[in-house]
């Protein structure tokens, strides 16, 4: 099985059709038919299920589509690695950044890369961090930063595991519009607030880390708020909060960049969020996202610790 021959594959598996996939390619369709023929022999699988308008796929087959995407992604990546070896540091590079992990460390660092590497291509997503860690598993990201707990490792996407390395911890804050009463308020107890609207990032399966902090410090004063708009990220929480529509838990350095919000302490204050670069586990780490690694911990504020997710 090459390289060529997953290629072939991928694009017969996205189209659904053998004859449209030729066309994409700008091959003929009867050397491609032969191509997915002899690739199920060699591996001694059905991949295609072969129907009058076109293809599906087998279980084989969709475990092929979701393996040889990451295949060809590598492949790409150790090529681009090789030549940047060659030329000096030049290529490309996709990173992604849950938002409290964006503001608190890699917009600066991105700032700092960029002046040092201004060939490189760079590419930012900014989303929740499940939606990263599918982008990362993929091949479609080179590394991610995004919150983290040592106690609930980063689940496995899609049979790709991840390894995690804490750079920085970011403090949170009690955030509430300027309108609100308890914008007066110079410190609130937390058994207080339980009544009020709280806006709050979705609950995550395996990456909930900010949900986790909150909801162990509302067991302690006797349970969870009443009423919770689920939001994506904290980014849409603080603008729902400068709106008056509730109150929410961000990070301070996110607070500082949003006018409309008032800052509140809460009696016996928030633990700080682990943030951490986030890589696959084997995969090919290229002398460009080596650079920006290295650049994360110098921004960073403890780029000693390591942990790493189980399987």
């Amino acid at each position: 099985m090459d390289i060529r021959s997953v290629t072939y594959f991928l694009a017969v598996a996205d189209a659904g059709s053998i004859t449209e996939a030729a066309r994409i390619l700008h091959l003929s369709q009867p050397p491609l038919s032969s191509a997915m023929t002899k690739l199920e022999s060699e591996l001694a699988v059905r991949l295609l299920e072969r129907h009058p308008r076109g293809v599906t796929l087998t279980d084989a087959g969709r475990y092929l589509q979701n393996a040889g995407r990451r295949l060809v992604a590598e492949e790409q990546r150790i090529t681009a690695a090789l030549r940047s070896m060659g030329q000096g540091l030049d290529g490309e590079l996709r990173i992604g950044a849950e938002p409290i992990g964006l503001w608190h460390v890699v917009n600066s660092a991105v700032s700092d890369f960029l002046a040092e590497y201004p060939r490189i291509t760079f590419e930012l997503a900014d989303a929740n961090p499940l939606v990263l860690l599918e982008n990362l598993a993929d091949g479609y990201l080179d590394l991610a930063v995004v919150p983290v707990l040592v106690e609930e490792p980063l689940p496995t996407v899609n049979d790709v595991a991840f390894d995690t390395t804490i750079i920085a911890h970011s403090p949170l804050t009690l955030v509430v519009s300027g309108s609100s009463p308890l914008a007066a308020q110079k410190r609130v107890a937390l058994e207080d607030l339980r009544g009020e609207r709280w806006i709050l990032p979705s609950r995550v399966p395996g990456a909930r880390s900010l949900s986790r902090l909150i909801d162990d410090r509302f067991a302690a004063v006797g349970g969870s708020p009443e009423s919770v708009v689920s939001v994506p990220t904290v980014e849409t929480a603080a603008g729902l909060v400068a709106a008056g529509v509730g109150i929410s838990v961000i990070s301070t350095v996110l607070a500082e960049h949003h006018p409309g919000v008032v800052t509140v302490e809460v009696q016996g204050g928030w633990p700080d969020l682990p943030l951490a670069v986030v890589t696959r586990r084997g995969g090919v780490i290229t002398p460009v996202a080596a650079q920006f690694v290295d650049v994360l911990h110098r921004r960073g504020d403890d780029s000693s610790a390591t942990h790493r997710s189980t399987d």
